[in-house]
């Protein structure tokens, strides 16, 4: 079986829970793309980029756009707190910083 036919076999590629977010914000109408920029802090044609998928929303827009759902969606400020750990949790494994030393009990005595 040659690289295509696997590559099709596995369908299209994953869409991130930022960009299905961003997605269901725009589809909701509550902010119009110049506003959305405006709180992600990009130009509206990167929105129209991450919504598209043609640009990877980075971190710190995926963080912008959690508390912008936590804070000023009720109907996804639960999937905005779950994108933010999201973020946390990536942002810690990428930074090198989860120390699994601290995290594992010691069985040693000291005398």
């Amino acid at each position: 079986m040659g690289q295509t036919a696997r590559i099709q076999e596995q369908g299209p590629p994953k869409t991130s829970r930022a960009v299905r977010l961003l997605r269901q914000l725009v589809d909701m109408h509550q902010f119009d793309r110049e506003r959305l920029a405006c709180e992600l802090v990009v130009e509206s044609s990167q929105v129209d980029a991450y919504v598209a998928g043609t640009l990877e929303m980075p971190l710190d827009r995926q963080l912008c756009l959690a508390l912008l759902l936590i804070e000023r969606v009720p109907a996804l400020a639960r999937q905005g707190y779950a994108l933010r750990g999201q973020v946390i949790a990536a942002t810690t494994y990428a930074s090198h910083e989860l120390n699994t030393e601290a995290m594992r009990p010691s069985f040693r005595r000291d005398r």
